[in-house]
């Protein structure tokens, strides 16, 4: 057999070139360089169009075109299959970017065209003389200037086309082989036997087509029929997929036309395979395609009746999961369940999220309560240093929530990591290809073999779209057969695959477990890029949660009408926005440009609806005109600073008659102390002139030092923190000798991904902001002081306000930063003399400990990671909370807090963080832990705080002080009182979040007719909470640790 290898590969290329043995050039267009979408294609008028030669030059950037022709059957393709094909010069080059099409074939949607799929079928047997008009709409992609159309139609001999794959797919295999493999010596001599049969000395002709019969009969006989599927291989369950980034290198606008290219090219195919099943995710991206294609939408819904589209994948979209709250999270199952249901009947059982940059512990629990059963990504198989211990196990989340999670271990047989680049030894794709060298790959690269013996594999063209090819599906159908030295194929839905795995895996001693987050050791600058987006992400969740509350609170106490469309729609964009390559900060300008558009305009109908419900609900508060209604949206009653427009000469007084602690403001409206505005509710005040001296302040505010009752500040000459000493606990917060508030900036260039990444050896070259303008003091009134440092760098300036409270015990840093910088990492760092080796950091409706150290691999990864409103660091009896309003990344490393402000990448977008900032964190030094100093609801005030409003009219029958609901455990959390989605029912969302398990009772502030539990989509279910009582104004249950627990109440 010595070179029998070589020359079945040689023989096997000449076979190939004669699976289309006719072809005949396209030499006419007519051309329409625009971006309008015609409608009636099969009347469309193309007189006034350009001409379009062959070889002549065309493209553009993301640029649209139109392409019109006519073909005429030739007489010898008379009964033959025949296909258009094309290509423009970007072929082998990456999909995603490069030009794509969708073809209209006599005015009907065909499929998409792309640089990896290249033909469309005509007619399976064309008649000669048939007359078929070519309609092109085109997408140039990116930078695509010099573009050609190189297209004609061919005659693809299917028998021909049988016989290469039937040979070739085999002899991929034995490639892979040892040349003493069993395997390889059957395969090689089965192979060569059957060649032996072509006559190939006059190739097209009669003679060669009865030899390619018998060899056709031959290998069937010998090979498929003898040896194939006899073994118990390892089965590799196969599902079609096209992962579509909604937004990345592309607008949303064009994804839309991605979605519907993609979803036509897999519906053609399946005509071709029936045994095709493909699987889609994203019901946002099914919404595009229902409201611009309704005749590819049609189609869907029946191949989703007979069982072979799967509709899947749990979430709205495929959301960023470390940015996103909690409550964004359960929305996001919330309106991907509704969707699928209302659609098609069909509620998701699996989180499928191949591409997010991470996942958050409290992800099992959500899941679990949205009716989602199963995980699966790869992306953690992208970590830098550490591989997974397994790609099968059991995931526990922070409340011991526990699904099951496969991770898909596609990657090619014995493939090298890639020196400087993303692929690891230990990489596997989303983006399978099916082929021996992947299916063998998977099979090999599985962690959990003694487990169970199938892996999942997804396999198409994806992040731009695309999906599985004619390539793919012919190879599956011989790899299906189980042909010896490679794992057999079987074509499956996702939720076959994971009904199996359970089966088998269930009950298993194999089966490990992996408790609290699955950090993504790549990536840790999305957690800092794109400032904006992450700043109106954290508004727009907020002011939402509050349209909610104060619509309902104006619907239940005066019959407002709740708008309840207008909120699931808002809720919609702010969902859209949260894709994991929009919210990360990951995508090309236009994207922000068009998010920006987005966000401002939900965030103006928000303060509309807001404003309508607290303006009605204070019209009728008992109280005399002129009052000031202060409105608490938070979890427990409010004592704290709140601005009010009152006018000048006027104070605010308390139920007691005395003026409450206020400050007069330069910028106008007057800072009020409130006394204790309930939760979910709102007190009145009353509006007078102002009738004694208004306090001085008992502060000292300098340029050098600020002092309270609290604390005692020193600043240096470059307004850094030399010194934060506490008053009430005797002690210096700062390491000795060194200083805080100190801002750094570093070289930010890493060697991958610019917008994604932050490498380990940022910190390799930095340079201190200390360029100070001004300082000076801005307030020092009874209720508040300040003072504003002012430093240059380079070329953009960074301000400080920090303020001192006379009666609250925090600093707040307010940052306004006009940067103009690139590739530019700026950070807070404060050194703290504390003593502990471990962190606790906010995640969604929980925290999370991490470790301070980097006493191992695992550890050392950690030095950038996500945070929500706060983290903190303590010792047993002490310690510092870092309260933030819109800043996610952060590290706690050797003592040394640091606050991740901008980062400011040039790719994909070269202008990301280039513009005015504004965001505030707070210092709070406190006695035992964070549990003890109320960082939870301080955290909860800082990014929602209270409204005031002035009372326009006189009298009203509400009660002057009001609280809708409120709970008698300190560590459980209203976050959201909503109305239900399907009635007028009250949705009440709380979470635990001090790890303990607690009897607790909601109070309301009117009567109860009905009251149970439910799961996060609404619905009451026997796995809900049998122990909840109710009576006529409580509810009495027991939740655990870190639980989050969904009640549906229905209101007298």
């Amino acid at each position: 057999m010595v070179l029998i290898k070589e020359r079945i590969g040689k023989l096997l290329e000449y076979i190939s070139e004669l699976i289309y043995p006719e072809s005949k050039p396209i030499d006419n267009y007519k051309m329409l360089r625009s971006d309008e979408r015609f409608s009636n294609i099969e009347g469309i008028d193309t007189s006034d169009w350009d001409d379009y030669k062959r070889g002549q030059i065309w493209g553009g950037h993301r640029e649209y075109y139109w392409f019109e022709t006519k073909i005429t059957i030739p007489e010898s393709f008379d009964g033959k299959c025949v296909v258009y094909s094309m290509k423009t010069g970007r072929e082998g080059e990456w999909d995603a970017t490069n030009p794509q099409f969708m073809i209209y074939i006599n005015g009907k949607p065909a499929q998409g065209l792309d640089v990896n799929h290249r033909e469309a079928i005509i007619s399976e047997h064309a008649k000669k003389g048939d007359v078929y008009t070519i309609v092109l709409s085109a997408f140039t992609g990116d930078r695509n200037f010099s573009l050609y159309l190189d297209s004609e139609i061919n005659v693809l001999d299917r028998k021909t086309e049988h016989y290469y794959y039937d040979m070739h797919v085999p002899y991929e295999i034995a490639r892979m082989l040892d040349k003493d493999d069993d395997a390889y010596i059957k395969i090689i001599r089965v192979l060569n036997d059957s060649l032996n049969l072509v006559d190939m000395r006059q190739e097209r002709s009669e003679r060669f087509y009865k030899s390619i019969d018998e060899a056709q009969a031959n290998i069937t006989e010998e090979f498929y029929k003898k040896y194939c599927g006899k073994e118990d291989l390892p089965t590799v369950y196969c599902v079609g997929h096209t992962h579509i980034d909604c937004a990345w290198m592309w607008t949303l606008a064009v994804t839309k036309d991605k979605a519907a290219r993609s979803f036509s090219t897999v519906l053609e195919l399946m005509k071709e395979y029936p045994e095709y099943i493909f699987m889609s995710s994203q019901p946002q991206l099914y919404s595009y395609v229902k409201e611009d294609h309704p005749e590819i939408y049609s189609g869907i819904e029946d191949r989703i009746k007979e069982g072979r589209w799967e509709p899947e994948g749990g979430m709205w979209l495929e959301a960023d999961c470390n940015l996103s709250s909690g409550e964004s999270l359960v929305r996001q199952f919330l309106h991907g369940q509704r969707f699928f249901m209302k659609e098609f009947g069909k509620r998701s059982e699996i989180l499928w999220l191949p591409d997010v940059f991470g996942y958050s512990a409290a992800l099992p629990q959500i899941m679990k309560k949205s009716d989602v059963k199963y995980f699966m990504t790869t992306k953690i198989s992208w970590n830098e240093f550490n591989k997974m211990p397994d790609d099968t196990f059991m995931w526990e989340g922070i409340d011991g929530t526990e699904v099951l999670t496969h991770f898909i271990p596609t990657r090619d047989y014995h493939k090298a990591a890639v020196e400087n680049g993303a692929e690891t030894e230990h990489f596997t794709t989303y983006n399978g290809y099916i082929n021996p060298s992947q299916i063998k790959g998977a099979w090999d690269r599985y962690s959990n073999k003694e487990l169970n013996r199938e892996v999942l594999c997804s396999f198409g063209f994806g992040d731009g779209g695309g999906g599985p090819t004619r390539d793919m599906l012919e190879i599956q159908r011989r790899l299906a057969a189980g042909i010896p030295g490679c794992p057999k194929t079987k074509m499956s839905t996702s939720e076959e695959f994971f009904h199996t795995l359970e089966k088998h895996v269930d009950g298993s001693r194999e089966l490990h477990k992996w408790a609290g987050e699955l950090y993504l050791e790549y990536h840790r600058g999305t957690y800092t890029s794109m400032a904006r987006n992450k700043k109106y992400n954290r508004r727009s969740e907020f002011l939402y949660e509050d349209c909610e509350l104060y619509s309902l609170l104006a619907n239940e106490l005066t019959g407002a009408i709740y708008p309840k469309q207008d909120l699931y729609d808002s809720w919609q964009v702010i969902l859209r926005n949260q894709f994991h390559d929009i919210l990360p900060g990951s995508s090309i300008k236009e994207v922000y440009d068009d998010s920006r558009v987005e966000y401002e305009g939900i965030l103006a109908k928000g303060r509309e609806i807001e404003s309508a419900g607290l303006n009605r609900l204070a019209s009728q508060i008992a109280a005399p005109e002129g009052s000031l209604v202060v409105f608490n949206p938070n979890n427990r009653p409010l004592t704290d600073a709140v601005i009010a427009v009152v006018p000048e000469g006027m104070a605010v007084y308390g139920s007691d008659g005395m003026p409450l602690d206020q400050q007069r403001l330069k910028e106008g409206g007057l800072l009020v102390v409130t006394d204790g505005v309930p939760g979910k509710g709102y007190k009145s005040y009353k509006v007078g002139k102002t009738n004694v001296e208004m306090a001085e302040s008992d502060m000292v505010i300098s340029t050098t030092l600020m002092e309270n009752m609290f604390y005692r500040i020193a600043l240096n000459e470059k307004g850094q923190f030399s010194s934060i000493y506490d008053k009430r606990n005797d002690r210096e917060l700062l390491t000795k000798g060194e200083c805080g508030n100190v801002i750094m900036s570093y070289e930010d260039r890493p060697h991958n991904f610019d917008a994604w990444d932050l490498n380990n050896y940022y910190t390799e070259k930095s340079w201190e902001v200390d360029d100070v303008e001004s300082i000076e003091v801005i307030e020092d009134g009874p209720v508040r002081g300040g003072i504003r440092i002012v430093r240059k760098y380079l070329d953009s300036v960074i301000a400080q306000n920090i303020y001192m409270y006379a009666g609250l015990d925090r600093i707040d840093i307010k940052n306004e930063i006009d940067w103009k910088e690139h590739q530019i990492f700026l950070r807070a760092l404060y050194p703290v003399d504390i003593h502990t080796s471990e962190a606790t950091f906010e995640i969604q409706y929980g925290n999370v400990k991490r470790p301070t150290h980097a006493n191992t691999s695992w550890d050392f990864a950690k030095f950038e990671v996500c945070a929500h409103k706060w983290l903190d660091v303590s010792e047993d009896d002490y310690g510092v909370s870092i309260l933030n309003d819109c800043k996610y990344g952060c590290s706690v490393k050797n003592g040394v807090i640091g606050l991740s402000m901008l980062k400011s990448a040039i790719d994909p977008n070269p202008e990301a963080d280039k513009e005015h900032h504004e965001f505030t964190y707070s210092i709070v030094p406190h006695e035992g832990d964070w549990r003890k100093a109320g960082t939870v609801e301080r955290a909860y005030v800082l990014n929602n705080p209270a409204t005031a409003v002035i009372k326009q009219n006189e009298g009203g029958t509400l009660k002057p002080e009001y609280s809708l609901v409120s709970c008698d455990s300190e560590n459980v959390v209203i976050e959201v009182v909503k109305q239900a989605e399907d009635s007028d029912d009250v949705i009440i969302r709380l979470y635990e979040n001090y790890n303990r398990r607690t009897d607790c009772t909601l109070s309301f502030g009117k009567e109860i007719a009905f009251a149970a539990e439910c799961n996060m989509l609404e619905e009451t279910a026997a796995t809900c909470d049998d122990d909840l009582t109710f009576d006529d104004r409580h509810i009495s249950f027991r939740i655990m640790p870190y639980e989050i627990k969904t009640i549906k109440v229905k209101l007298k």
